[in-house]
């Protein structure tokens, strides 16, 4: 059996309250982040996961430490003053999220340099990624990785419209990556060399080269969708590094290799949508592990 490459992965870490009750209002918390949920479920996988990103200095900021290495993520963290960023969210009936961040940190990101020798892949994207303040410790990595012929992973996960400095900072991203994973929402930026999109309840959708490949859903019933998108790009990931590491891995992916990776994918991401917040029953992945993984 081939060995599972290391994976690095930048993103913002905070703590999703999900809105349970309005009068009182009632949430309940867990740790999240777009790619901080993509490097749960890989370690959940047995890749050896680097996780860069920020915690603050409250009490909330070192329970989410613990959090992060019970997870096995190796957390690779820059402190600042100040509390834990936050995300309050409100699901509407089909168990879609709404929103509200509050992230307080105003210093520049600057991670170790260093860290990431001998990773087979990259993954970075998401809010973290159109900051000014985290722009340049995200490309410092990101250069990193690509001296180190790693394979190179975005998700712009789009909360709206992007400024024109946040749009020019995704085009440049797009130049520079080999994998681009979209949200229906997140289509219209599109160069790389293979396009996933992910389409909900419908599935998902791929460009490799001049070819294409749609998948359809998998029906389940929905606890909620949060974190499905970041469990999809987990389960692509997985699949996409079976043989090793590096950008030589699309070099060898014909239009089945594409088909299957991205239906383990759905299955991945359905699976996350039948329980409460970013996760996944452990029975669950222990059948798909097998099933998509095992050898």
């Amino acid at each position: 059996m081939v060995e599972k490459p290391a994976i690095a992965l930048v993103g913002e870490s905070l703590v999703d309250l999900v809105l349970e009750g309005e009068s009182p209002l009632a949430f309940t918390g867990t740790l999240g982040g777009s790619v901080l949920n993509t490097a749960t479920v890989l370690a959940r996988l047995g890749y050896p996961v680097r996780f860069f990103s920020e915690v603050g200095e409250d009490w909330l900021s070192a329970w989410s430490e613990v959090e992060m290495a019970r997870r096995g993520l190796n957390p690779k963290l820059q402190r600042h003053p100040g509390p834990m960023p936050l995300a309050l969210v409100r699901l509407d009936p089909e168990g879609n999220a709404r929103y509200s961040f509050h992230r307080p940190f105003q210093a520049p990101f600057l991670p170790e340099s260093g860290a990431l020798r001998g990773v087979g892949a990259f993954h970075f994207g998401s809010l973290f990624a159109l900051e000014a303040r985290t722009a340049k410790g995200v490309a410092a990595l990101l250069e990193e990785a690509a001296r180190a012929g790693a394979l190179l992973s975005y998700d712009p996960n789009l909360r709206g419209l992007p400024s024109p400095e946040e749009r020019a900072r995704v085009e440049a991203y797009l130049g520079r990556v080999d994998l681009l994973k979209l949200s229906l929402e997140d289509a219209r930026l599109l160069p790389p060399r293979l396009k996933v999109l992910t389409l909900g309840p419908e599935g998902a959708l791929a460009f490799l080269g001049e070819g294409e490949v749609r998948v359809p859903g998998v029906r389940v019933r929905v606890v909620d969708t949060v974190g499905a998108g970041d469990t999809f790009t987990a389960g692509l990931l997985a699949l996409l590094l079976r043989r090793g590491g590096g950008r030589g891995v699309l070099e060898g992916l014909d239009l089945e290799g594409l088909r299957e990776a991205l239906e383990a994918a759905v299955a991945l991401s359905a699976l996350a949508c039948t329980v409460r917040g970013a996760g996944l029953p452990e029975e669950g992945l222990a059948a798909w592990r097998a099933r998509w993984l095992a050898g």
